[in-house]
């Protein structure tokens, strides 16, 4: 998949897991996917893109802005294409 972001390099911080309990700073490329200390994979995004992507995807999203339909049901990723029961039936 194509990097969505504008690829600037960007810092966010998170709490590691237990025994540590520290806070590190994680650095990514806006637009990458990033894995972080509890194996969560998503797509890191400067302010202003994530800001971008949250107004076009209010629903927000798991992994990557699109991956939620409208009403919220997961629908993308790196498994099989799934169907939100809703957007089937109302179009």
């Amino acid at each position: 998949m194509p990097s969505q972001g504008c690829g600037i390099e960007i810092e966010w911080f998170q709490v590691m897991p237990h025994p540590s309990y520290a806070e590190v700073t994680m650095e990514a490329t806006c637009g990458v996917t990033q894995t972080d200390g509890y194996g969560r994979s998503e797509v890191r995004f400067c302010p202003p893109c994530d800001k971008r992507y949250s107004q076009r995807f209010p629903q927000g999203w798991e992994t990557y802005p699109g991956d939620k339909c409208p009403h919220g049901t997961y629908v993308g990723g790196s498994g099989p294409d799934l169907t939100c029961h809703l957007c089937e039936f109302t179009g």
